[in-house]
């Protein structure tokens, strides 16, 4: 019995005091919760990895004891690294750049900012790869560089749900590691489904950069050229440009705008559904920013209708089958009509070379289309029934009523009898007509 209480106590002091272990990343350890690399189990004192261009990796860990946390990769690593403390959501918890005067790293929860024990999700990348949220803003903004920092950006609640900014490879790393125990990735919350118009979620990929692969801002519930989009998220690849299908009602009512949704040197181009160019904008008028913004304050867009919005960063600019430019270079901060040497030509190419990036155009008086998008069908004649129910009612007339005045090629049953206009004779067929088919 003396024996085997032995062996016992032993025993339990081995444990008791066997060293933490490294964790060595297998394979390359994802940069989202999701794809975060789980760790065994047991304390960890250490994770030992490697860093390639536009990297960053992600471990779980458990933290038992909050204030007894740290992780640093001070003399752990010979690039400029940046760490980063997420909970078992993807919710940012706890940031820091650069630590005790070098460009490595160290968060600990001296701020506060770790709520309790749990699982949570410890990220490694090089500066400046940046965390952000699920509407693609920064969950930390990028200064104070040297403070241990809880989340203060314009998405501090938000979820990380990708990387901004390019990196070089930076190598191996060592992260040293205190209060932390290895744990498996779980199961987080997924972002909420963006508000529409979103390239990828309601769009199904990447929007076209020509009228023929344009993508059509349509929703299954949406009426056409009636229901608002009020913005357009979406991510510029390099060398690329997104061109959209929207409905313009009232032009001189209408603004497209990247100011405050990029970070990067946008361009806004407006073009008819047959390519020809009708306005363009590189950096906002009266502004100090790189950003764009479009409206009818010159004149250009000439009236309702169906028309093509396309983002590009600059200098990738429009030209036609000859390689003509459709608008010429001229002042950054100033709004033109197409007025280049090809600009009686519809949009066949661009030219200019860009890298990539994320952006979110606002919009007002801008409406949602048909699934067929610039292919309008034809106009029919018809007796009055706007609404295409079988009665003509007050319903009928108020639509007529509503949209009096307006004219194009696009205004679908209110104009009656297909003249491009709504007017007296529209109405008065609705008139002759009232009380047809209701019972």
């Amino acid at each position: 019995m003396k024996y085997r209480l032995w062996v016992f106590l032993a025993m339990s002091a081995l444990l008791l005091s066997a060293p933490a272990q490294t964790w060595t990343e297998q394979g390359d350890a994802g940069d989202l919760p999701e794809t975060a690399q789980s760790t065994g189990t047991g304390s960890i004192s250490r994770i030992v990895g490697t860093h390639g261009p536009d990297d960053v990796d992600m471990y779980a860990i458990y933290i038992a004891n909050p204030s007894a946390f740290s992780a640093t990769t001070v003399g752990g690593a010979s690039f400029d690294t940046q760490l980063w403390l997420f909970d078992a959501n993807g919710k940012g918890v706890v940031f820091n750049d650069d630590w005790s005067g070098s460009n490595r790293s160290r968060i600990d929860n001296t701020s506060s900012c770790i709520p309790g024990p749990g699982l949570y999700y410890l990220a490694i990348s090089a500066y400046n790869r940046d965390a952000l949220g699920c509407d693609g803003g920064l969950i930390w903004t990028d200064a104070p560089y040297t403070t241990i920092r809880c989340p203060n950006g314009p998405e501090a609640t938000s979820r990380v749900a990708r990387w901004s900014g390019s990196t070089l490879a930076g190598g191996s790393y060592t992260i040293f590691l205190t209060g932390a125990e290895g744990a498996s990735a779980g199961n987080p919350d997924d972002c909420p489904p963006p508000e529409p118009w979103d390239e990828a979620y309601n769009g199904g990929g990447d929007a076209g950069d020509l009228p023929a692969t344009a993508q059509i801002v349509h929703l299954p519930d949406a009426v056409h050229c009636q229901t608002p989009v009020q913005r357009i998220r979406g991510d510029l690849g390099a060398d690329d440009v997104d061109m959209y299908v929207i409905c313009i009602t009232d032009p001189d009512n209408f603004v497209a705008s990247t100011v405050g949704g990029a970070a990067f040197d946008t361009q806004l181009w407006l073009f008819r559904c047959d390519g020809t160019g009708v306005v363009h904008n590189d950096d906002a008028v009266n502004t100090t920013v790189l950003q764009s913004r479009i409206d009818n304050s010159t004149g250009c867009i000439p009236a309702p209708g169906i028309y093509l919005l396309a983002i590009s960063r600059y200098n990738r600019d429009p030209v036609d089958a000859n390689g003509r430019r459709l608008w010429n270079d001229t002042l950054e901060r100033s709004l033109n009509c197409a007025d280049g040497p090809g600009r009686n030509n519809p949009v066949a190419g661009w030219t200019g070379t860009t890298p990539a990036g994320r952006y979110a155009i606002t919009l007002q008086g801008a409406y949602f289309v048909r699934p067929t998008g610039c292919q309008e069908p034809p106009c029919q004649p018809h007796n009055g029934d706007v609404i295409n129910n079988g009665c003509i009612d007050d319903a009928d007339l108020l639509q007529v009523l509503f949209a009096f005045g307006q004219t194009g090629s696009n205004l679908g049953r209110v104009d009656v009898n297909c003249d491009a206009v709504v007017d007296d004779a529209d109405l008065l067929q609705v008139l002759l007509n009232f009380g047809s088919g209701c019972e």
